[in-house]
């Protein structure tokens, strides 16, 4: 039975998200295993192809399903109700609306804003191809980076970031963390589908000890995509339950992963799991954290011994987060980006057209977003590719009176 969204995607043009940066096209496969989230993976994996999107378009996903844009809705109410003390509530210039409407009309609020979504967001295609032919290396072997979302978001929201890293010959595993960080997700255990809804701090709860629990198991959960990617480079499949992914092999990625030299890169909420990941698992030989929020291991001690590069948007630029970087990392990099906002890295704001409401929303930078997304690209290529040729990479530490 088709949905209402589903039967809107079918009768909707077909655009896209802006095309890839690099000289590649994209395919995509999503990977899950069978078992709690303490022990199984989610993730969806970004591989270089020849085949080109544009003549393919029914095989390029829609950016938003039912299930996706009701996650993300359900995080904005929640946000609404505890605001965050690490969010600049400056940004949303809605803020005030937006609480009258759940203080008022809470039952109202989620259809409100879907209805709202549905009239003012566009819906493209992400440009990347599921079950693509995978490309062969033409020399050496793909490098791999692990990405970690942000908070309220999942393993497919930040596709303008992974699918331009992997246009570059990148392989990409965006995990969908299932701590309750998301917007939403699932598992399968003993052959039955369980949902995982967005967690909901409740005003008796410690914060701190829930946002430290969470970026423990993403820690971990990052772990485990990269244990992917080392088995696929084996030549080892793994046991892949989504019913859609089917027949896809994955015998293509044997002996083409560099995963010797593995990165690992994340936002926010996945900037302080990839600090922490690369503290901890000594396999990961680089790391990007963009706009880390440090909260969740603020009184945690460890190390990064690795290189690391920090890229921070200006209006997310909080002392505490930058002081935690630099306690913990020993060989730091670090950037900013003029003029731009947090979630300009989500692929939120290519979504919406209407500056107001961008502005509203806190997705609306001084400049132009996909002038901020492509300078955001060129600064981590530049420093993942130099690092991968062991050249040197000039120190920067862009944090202006921070």
């Amino acid at each position: 039975m088709k949905t209402p969204q589903s039967l809107v995607n079918m009768l909707t043009p077909n655009s896209f998200l802006p095309p890839a940066s690099g000289p590649y096209e994209v395919g995509y496969v999503d990977i899950m295993t069978e078992g709690k989230p303490e022990n199984s993976s989610f993730l969806r994996l970004y591989y270089p192809t020849q085949q080109n999107h544009k003549f393919l378009p029914e095989r390029c996903p829609i950016w938003t399903e039912h299930d996706t844009k009701h996650g993300f809705i359900n995080f904005l109410q929640a946000m609404i109700k505890r605001w965050p003390s690490w969010v600049n509530d400056s940004e949303f210039n809605m803020l005030g609306v937006v609480r009258s409407i759940d203080s008022l009309v809470s039952w109202a609020f989620s259809p409100a804003f879907s209805l709202g979504w549905g009239v003012l967001a566009k819906n493209p295609r992400i440009p990347v191809i599921h079950q693509a032919q995978a490309s062969s290396p033409q020399s050496g072997k793909w490098p791999v980076v692990v990405f970690s979302h942000g908070m309220g978001c999942n393993r497919y929201a930040y596709s303008k970031i992974c699918y331009d890293l992997c246009s570059e010959g990148v392989i990409v595993a965006s995990v969908e963390h299932r701590d309750g960080s998301a917007c939403h997700s699932r598992y399968r255990l003993d052959g039955e589908t369980k949902e995982i809804p967005h967690l909901l701090l409740k005003p008796s709860e410690d914060e701190y000890t829930i946002r430290n629990k969470q970026v423990k198991q993403r820690a971990t959960e990052v772990s485990r995509a990269l244990d992917i990617l080392v088995k696929l480079n084996e030549g080892l499949s793994p046991d892949n339950i989504i019913e859609q992914e089917a027949g896809y092999s994955f015998e293509h990625f044997k002996g083409q992963l560099a995963v010797e030299e593995p990165y690992v890169m994340g936002h926010s909420f996945g900037g302080a799991t990839t600090i922490l990941a690369a503290g901890q698992d000594s396999r990961f030989k680089g790391a990007v954290a963009i706009d880390p929020w440090m909260f969740p291991v603020g009184e945690q001690e460890f190390i990064v011994r690795i290189p690391v590069l920090m890229l921070n948007t200006e209006h997310f630029l909080h002392k505490s987060n930058v002081e935690k970087v630099r306690e913990v990392c020993t060989d730091l990099n670090a950037r900013v980006l003029d003029g731009a906002v947090h979630l300009v890295h989500t692929d939120a704001p290519l979504l919406f057209e209407n500056d107001l409401l961008k502005s509203g929303l806190g997705m609306k930078c001084s400049r132009n977003t996909e002038e901020v997304l492509a300078e955001n690209h060129s600064i981590i290529w530049d420093w993942i590719s130099r690092s991968l040729q062991g050249m040197h990479i000039e120190k920067r530490s862009d944090w202006g009176l921070i």
